[in-house]
């Protein structure tokens, strides 16, 4: 995905990566001073391995597209800004990543989730 975030981790058993894409393309919806410092903190939470990981561990629970939408959950708090995530699996059913798109919470969600959810079913059956 070139227009959001992407998200992947290998399985258990090896070193665990993270690649991250697009997080210019956050600023395009950049109004006001407010905003940017918005901006920063989410950049912030991008660059934090550990949560990001936390945050792709937490799609094992439940089926399809997790969506966090601002300051509503405890994994993904950053008001204004909502973060869909999608995991993708192996032959063994394991989820080896998953795909993700951060954006402000108007983001067009009807059309973002069933993309998202395809991808990672894409993905699941190309890998398995």
């Amino acid at each position: 995905m070139t227009k959001g975030l992407a998200v992947s981790t290998s399985d258990q058993h090896a070193a665990q990566h993270l690649i991250i894409k697009g997080q210019s393309r956050l600023l395009e919806d950049v109004q006001a001073i407010e905003d940017l410092d918005r901006a920063r903190d989410l950049f912030d939470m991008i660059e934090d391995q550990q949560r990001m990981m936390q945050l792709v561990q937490s799609t094992s629970e439940g089926e399809g597209v997790k969506v966090y939408l601002g300051a509503e959950n405890d994994v993904f708090t950053h008001a204004g800004w909502s973060m869909m995530v999608a995991p993708y699996k192996n032959a063994d059913n394991n989820i080896i990543g998953a795909l993700g798109v951060i954006g402000p919470t108007r983001l067009n969600y009807g059309r973002i989730i069933p993309i998202l959810d395809y991808t990672s079913r894409v993905l699941t059956r190309l890998i398995g």
